[in-house]
């Protein structure tokens, strides 16, 4: 039998052992194909060296890749750990709300493996089957799956939309990877109107998210129905690494297993490819490959950011003005960083005048000399620079 996991939660990837065990113990009698959702999760499963049993070049939601999966497998199941067992169990009922066609395929839930209330949750009758057997694989109960819910709400002709999400107080709340807020329960309802996020219900709406989504003065809507949303927190053991001049040959074999995509060209010789974080470290990995550097806008998008390159011996330059949420629990940053402190509140815009004035409106630009970059933006900064820290 050929089976899909589908591995949800970077708390889950901190005990790499259970995965191991997981995905041993279903490989003895089956053909596994696992792969994992969350770029802090796929650094998590680099720093366990977990690469050849766990796919992470994808760059899909939960649900897309249980849809992917679908097509090359007999089953799928979603390995995820809830802070809580109803936070697990939610999050399963949403993510297997989007799922396109939920009943092609047996689908099952692996929930808290680990734990003493771990247990396992048939999503579709074609599952059932299957679940006595993985319950005593795994040494989980089984569990009837909670009542499926409308997550999505369109109202007064699609001008208004509520998305609800599952949640727990103290999550950060990210559309389109940016953080617009933070939850106060664990039941969470976004509002748009006419495409702009105006409220949130169960949280507190973060303004400078707000303006960041919308593209601050171009007001650019979203369709909220559609957008990538997820909840994050700190990663308990998100503790990077300095590339030391040994290292940097594994370094630069690591990146070799990151996807190409359409951002990512070819470099010309002898010139110095850097690409542009603005206030969404989830895509970090998507543009790594290649990369000499990497210009970093805001404060929690520098410290993940300025981790996760830092395990591939990539510097960066960081904006920052003092309005960490601090996602990232320990920073570390490679050898040629520079983080930028301006004034509080002017990150934002001077991201733009980067965007703008050095990098010709691209985010992947190509330049001769890694230093006068740097003196560029310096001198770019020089009316709000308060301090600048090297690495």
């Amino acid at each position: 039998m050929k089976i899909g996991i589908v591995i949800h939660n970077v708390q889950l990837m901190d005990s790499p052992q259970i995965i191991k065990n997981i995905l041993t113990l279903l490989s003895r009698e089956n053909l596994v194909d696992a792969c994992l959702c969350g770029t802090l999760g796929k650094v998590a499963v680099i720093d366990a060296g977990l690469e050849d049993l766990i796919e992470i070049n994808q760059f899909r939601s939960p649900s897309a890749c249980i849809g992917t999966l679908f097509k090359s497998n007999d089953m799928v199941c979603l390995l995820n750990h809830g802070r809580e067992l109803q936070t697990g169990r939610t999050f399963g009922r949403i993510v297997v709300s989007h799922v396109e066609n939920p009943d092609e395929k047996p689908l099952i839930q692996i929930e808290r493996p680990g734990c003493l209330d771990g247990e396992i949750i048939p999503w579709n009758q074609a599952a059932e089957p299957h679940v006595e057997k993985l319950s005593k694989l795994l040494n989980l109960k089984i569990s009837q799956p909670p009542r499926p819910i409308n997550t999505i709400e369109i109202t007064n002709q699609g001008r208004r939309i509520l998305r609800r999400i599952s949640a727990f107080p103290g999550a950060y709340i990210l559309v389109e990877g940016i953080i617009i807020g933070k939850a106060t329960s664990s039941e969470v309802t976004l509002i748009s109107e006419d495409g702009f996020l105006t409220s949130i219900e169960g949280g507190i709406l973060k303004e400078q998210g707000i303006d960041i989504l919308h593209k601050h003065g171009e007001r650019v809507p979203i369709d909220l129905s559609r957008s990538w949303i997820k909840t994050g927190t700190q990663r308990e053991n998100f503790k990077g690494h300095k590339s030391s001049p040994e290292d940097k040959s594994e370094c630069v074999a690591k990146t070799a297993i990151l996807k190409k995509n359409s951002l990512m060209e070819t470099t010309p010789e002898n010139g110095v490819k850097v690409i542009l974080i603005d206030h969404c470290a989830e895509r970090s990995l998507e543009m790594i490959e290649g990369a000499d550097i990497a210009i970093t806008i805001g404060d929690d998008t520098t410290e993940i950011a300025g981790s996760i390159f830092s395990r591939f011996g990539i510097p960066i330059i960081g904006v920052t003005d003092g309005d960490c949420d601090e996602l990232a629990a320990s920073v570390t940053y490679s050898a040629g960083s520079v983080i930028l402190n301006l004034k509080s509140g002017q990150d934002d815009e001077f991201g733009r005048l980067i965007l703008q004035d050095i990098l010709s409106g691209k985010k992947v630009a190509f330049f001769e000399n890694l230093d006068n970059l740097k003196l560029r933006i310096m001198n770019l900064a020089e009316s709000s620079l308060e301090s600048v820290s090297e690495y």
